[in-house]
């Protein structure tokens, strides 16, 4: 189930747990023979699987919404153009850079290699890193093509991350462009749909680029994926969130093919009370309110596996 509960348990179980957890990890990373023999791999092929998929991901993949966890990752660009949330765990020290066109061109080739045969039973594509939609148009469309013409199409077609205050502007035409060409889905980190604390938690306070970017997208037909988070406001304040949330998805243009993915804040690792008690809290009323549908989510429980 997406987003299952996760709770601080005692010191003393905590470290029974953590221990018994690091003896595990010990182990598999000890001996990978079952590994390659589960998948009929010689030493020599499982090294160069492994190699070449630090090739095809030197930055890895460190997260994907959980509807799209079995998409094949294409990386147009890596890194993160904000790079300041006070809450992310995964891009601060990485630069946002985009390939060339010829860059990419050898990136798709190296994605086929390592995928083979798989790349003709994924569902779909996601194109990562922070926000593939910081590329101009003509770059994007480039990248969709190409992704076309090499790897063919997808029954999902193609998601990506989005933050509208770090991606190029567009018209109505070029959002129904992109919309032709595959572009399905659109994952947006809004966190809460109130200003002052959005701000505070290192993104733009000024919420009128992505109300716009969500409602132009919707217009063209592509899906939304919205992320809030829970345990960002200090308990006083949760109230507050909650209305001024409220306010901003009212005037978002969601409908039953959009996902709201409630999202407890992690400290340290965990999630706290606190947190989980304001998902539920949101989740019960923004269910009334939106035909989006409303899911949890843990985002530290992403790994990906090709």
């Amino acid at each position: 189930m997406l987003g299952a509960e996760a709770r601080r348990l005692p010191a003393g179980e905590m470290d029974r747990v953590l221990e018994a957890y690091q003896g595990w990890i010990k182990n598999i990373a000890a001996d990978n023979k079952v590994i390659r023999a589960s998948q009929q791999l010689t030493d020599k092929d499982y090294n160069d699987v492994a190699d070449l998929y630090r090739e095809v991901y030197p930055e890895e993949v460190p997260i994907l919404p959980p509807d799209r966890y079995g998409d094949i990752v294409i990386m147009p660009a890596i890194g993160c153009p904000n790079r300041r949330c006070t809450f992310c765990a995964f891009y601060k020290d990485k630069p946002y850079k985009v390939l060339n066109e010829q860059a990419f061109a050898q990136h798709l080739a190296d994605v086929k290699k390592l995928y083979g045969a798989k790349v003709h039973s994924s569902l779909g594509v996601f194109l990562g890193s922070a926000n593939a939609m910081a590329l101009s148009q003509r770059r994007l469309m480039c990248c969709l093509t190409l992704i076309k013409e090499k790897l063919g199409t997808f029954t999902r077609e193609v998601s990506t991350f989005a933050d509208p205050d770090f991606s190029a502007k567009r018209t109505t035409a070029q959002w129904n462009e992109l919309r032709e060409s595959g572009l399905r889905h659109l994952v947006i980190g809004l966190e809460t749909g109130w200003g002052e604390l959005r701000a505070s938690l290192g993104k733009s306070g000024d919420l009128d680029k992505c109300i716009a970017m969500i409602n132009s997208a919707r217009r063209a037909g592509i899906n939304i994926g919205l992320t809030l988070l829970t345990g960002a406001a200090p308990g006083e304040l949760r109230r507050e969130n909650l209305k001024q949330t409220l306010i901003t998805l009212e005037s978002l243009e969601l409908s039953g093919g959009d996902l709201i993915y409630l999202s407890p804040l992690s400290k340290n690792g965990f999630v706290d009370d606190a947190a989980l008690e304001e998902q539920s809290e949101m989740m019960a009323v923004i269910m009334t309110m939106t035909e989006a549908k409303v899911v949890p989510y843990q985002m530290q429980r992403f790994q990906y596996f090709m």
